[in-house]
């Protein structure tokens, strides 16, 4: 073919479906959409970035000239024949060049290399060395793809295809932007250079990530970060950086009033402004307003808001959208999608209202909006260093993270947090970790780096209390007729520490009831179906009854503001059994005194498997002083520095969990992907599945669903809303499952297996036969 096809073809680099057909942006248009998204951020969070450049004292103009520069080299080698081809769709790839032999493509991310050529801004000293080094590691690795091919056949890419493309009329636009490009013989002589510079990047650069102290490890990850998040966003047709808010305080100030009965910020909540440039601990009891901290200590910066539980972080960001605007927060989880669909479907008037979710979705996905509510899996697993955690990394340059409600993460997931937090440090970045239960390990590790705040001084502490307990050696089983006796007049809370001795109280109170009305009774857990269980949440969150019994398990310990009468409670470790008495008077003082926290002591559930026995019995000790007495919020702090004193478990498993981990970290572990490090993040891998019971009776359904889901002619909310369809029929279940005869594969497309276990409407899911024993159930 002729160097004139070579040079008149339009060289595409993204191809997007519509409802016409394929539409197709050249490499010109996408790099000037990241040029344009480069000056928005900048402009947008100027002064958050220009102190952060100055802080970790980099050159803030050089690092934006190497991040021009890398946003216009990264996609050039798009411009070889395979991708071309790759990109067009059947009708119009017989426009691309043949090729002969060149039937593998050279992912164009290293390709891209072999259009640079700076040795001339090398030598007047423009660049360093070192910049030119980071530029070319940042382009080499936009993408994760493999390097496993030889020197000859990149050369033969280079000098037979790629060389050819370089008078096309879609790059000569660009080659205008560079201080200097290279000519066809230029590159075609440099080939060998370009793979022995790609190979070296990927074994010597890779390798020194851990060091976060070296300006130019931060130097590198900033560049690699900022663009990947350009490029991400400007793919999905997104802003990098939506509009910043300028005064969260007015804001929240203003809803506050509209609610009514807010007669000021408490005297902690303002301090938050005095510490709006520090890292923070928070002591704060459960209810007394830590929310209204965070967010005056926020400021005016991006925020990045976290939590452990799917149904607190739904909360939440419900919460701050009314404050600040749907338009200002994004919600980020493994079923954010499904939930604004099933949240906005009702009020949605038209098809293209509900698809203006994705871009809602998108936004928070590349972390565009001014606040973005999130579990801790979608940011503290960059700590692993999966390919593309720089993209993490690089916010933490102009935001902040709220780090709400720990006590509730595993020790392998809090040493992965400490760990995240000290390199965030580094970057600039700032933290304020708030909690009515405050771990030891915090202070001991965060200490040095943090200001530690209370609430509170702790004589007020001393006398503040909203609890009388209650602490018997009995089984919750044993205390059936009371529960009962008590939900006929108060709201009772009942709280399990696994689902099976949810499932038992459950059964045993219905009995007791009998068929009386008088009594409302409803069981929550995480093994009920997905639309059975988020109409027992909404239940939960909205209850106005005089009288009911909820019985539930650690789902409904964070951050979730319900307010019951009374709990009955199994026993648990210190921070669980506080985040429980916080559903109870949370908001209202206790005049009583009878007691309104029941803690059973006899053989509860899940210790061993849940809770570590050691920091249990610890918690068991000193709570047995209080029994029949009121318990203040400075008896809670003692409480839970006396159940994790860092000193006594040392030898404990716990412990050895938490320094194992962290220790890793220290050593450079590396996750090989995002999703392998989010399942050690959570610790436990869970499957999506359909009770065999519940797929024979709405098989025909499911099946139909998944037939229409497979259909190319649907549009993407449509394919949404079928996905949604199918979920309403899923539990989620630990992977173990499949180790006990508990399930087995149906669909590999959505990851949906069948559940060879029985189902109870009232009861949820029941467990395998090989199960029946397991106290982890």
């Amino acid at each position: 073919m002729s160097m004139k096809a070579y040079e008149d073809i339009d060289l595409y680099a993204k191809r997007f479906k519509t409802e016409k057909g394929y539409e197709y942006q050249t490499i010109y248009e996408h790099t000037m959409t990241l040029l344009q998204n480069m000056e928005k951020l900048f402009k947008e969070y100027r002064e958050e970035i220009e102190e952060g450049f100055q802080k970790l004292q980099i050159d803030l103009e050089m690092f934006k000239y190497l991040l021009k520069l890398a946003i216009i080299y990264h996609d050039l080698g798009k411009a070889n024949s395979n991708f071309q081809r790759k990109i067009r769709d059947k009708t119009k790839s017989n426009e691309v060049p043949q090729v002969k032999c060149l039937s593998v493509e050279v992912p164009h991310n290293f390709i891209s290399i072999a259009f640079v050529a700076l040795e001339d801004e090398i030598d007047k000293g423009n660049i360093s060395p070192e910049d030119f080094e980071n530029l070319l590691f940042a382009i080499a690795f936009s993408h994760d793809r493999g390097f496993d091919f030889n020197y000859q056949y990149f050369e033969k890419y280079i000098c037979e295809d790629v060389s050819k493309y370089l008078t096309n009329k879609t790059l000569l636009p660009l080659f205008k932007e560079l201080p200097s490009f290279p000519t066809k013989d230029e590159i075609e002589k440099s080939s060998n250079y370009v793979y022995r510079t790609i190979d070296w990047l990927k074994e010597v650069m890779l390798k020194s990530y851990t060091d976060l102290y070296n300006k130019n490890t931060i130097m590198r990850i900033l560049l690699k970060g900022f663009l990947h998040r350009l490029d991400h966003s400007s793919s999905a047709g997104i802003s990098t950086e939506e509009g910043k808010i300028t005064d969260f305080s007015h804001k929240v100030e203003s809803y506050l009033k509209e609610k009514g009965n807010f007669v000021g910020f408490k005297e902690f909540q303002l301090k938050a402004l005095d510490f709006s440039n520090q890292n923070v601990i928070l002591f704060a009891p459960t209810g007394s307003g830590k929310t209204e901290f965070g967010l005056n200590w926020a400021g005016r910066s991006k925020l990045i808001y976290t939590l452990p539980i799917r149904v607190s972080i739904n909360a939440m960001y419900e919460r701050l959208a009314k404050i600040f605007g749907s338009n200002k927060v994004g919600i980020l989880h493994s079923d954010s999608m499904i939930y604004l669909l099933e949240k906005y479907s009702q009020s949605a008037e038209d098809v293209q209202e509900l698809e203006s979710l994705f871009d809602n979705v998108n936004l928070a996905r590349n972390l565009s909006f001014p606040i973005i509510v999130t579990t801790g899996d979608q940011i503290f697993t960059s700590a692993l260093k999966w390919p593309g955690f720089e993209k993490i990394y690089s916010l933490f340059l102009y935001s902040k993270i709220i780090i709400d409600e720990p006590q509730s993460y595993s020790p392998e997931s809090l040493a992965i947090i400490i760990k995240t937090l000290e390199e965030i440090v580094n970057l600039n970045g700032r933290f304020c970790l708030m909690s009515a239960t405050v771990n030891p390990l915090v202070l001991k590790y965060l200490g040095d780096i943090s200001e530690y705040l209370q609430a509170y001084s702790d004589e007020e502490l001393k006398k503040c209390w909203s609890h009388v307990v209650s602490v018997k050696p009995l089984s919750i089983l044993d205390c059936v007729d009371e529960i009962v006796n008590c939900g006929k007049q108060q709201n009772v809370l009942v709280i399990c520490n696994t689902v099976r001795r949810s499932q038992e109280v459950y059964k045993a109170i219905k009995e007791s009831i009998g068929n009386s009305d008088d009594v409302p009774v409803e069981l929550l857990h995480s093994r009920f179906l997905e639309g059975q269980r988020r109409q027992k949440e909404h239940f939960i969150l909205s209850n106005q009854r005089k009288n009911s019994i909820v019985i539930s398990t650690q789902l409904v310990e964070a951050s979730l503001d319900i307010d019951y009468d009374v709990l009955f409670t199994e026993l648990a470790s210190a921070d669980s059994l506080l985040q429980r008495m916080g559903r109870v008077y949370r908001k209202r003082p206790y005049e009583g005194q009878k007691p309104n926290v029941i803690i059973l002591t006899k053989e509860p559930s899940g210790i061993g498997r849940v809770y570590q026995k050691e920091i249990v019995t610890r918690t068991e000790e000193f709570l047995k002083r209080f029994d029949g007495r009121k318990i203040t919020e400075y008896d809670k702090k003692e409480l839970n520095e006396y159940a994790y004193d860092v000193e006594v478990l040392s030898n404990t498993n716990f412990m050895k969990s938490f320094k194992k981990a962290y220790e890793l970290l220290k050593l450079g572990f590396k996750a090989d992907r995002k999703i392998e490090a989010q399942k050690i993040f959570r610790d436990v891998v869970t499957v999506e599945g359909i009770p065999r019971k519940v797929f024979e009776v709405n098989e025909e359904t499911i099946r139909e669903c998944l037939k229409r889901i497979g259909s190319k002619s649907l549009s993407p909310i449509e394919k949404l809303q079928l996905i949604s369809d199918v979920r309403k029929y899923t539990v989620t279940v630990p992977v173990y499952f499949f180790a006990k005869g508990g399930a087995s594969e149906y669909s590999k497309k959505l990851g949906i297996f069948i559940l060879n276990c029985d189902y109870d409407d009232e009861l949820g899911l029941l467990p395998p036969k090989e199960s029946e024993k397991d106290d982890i159930w």
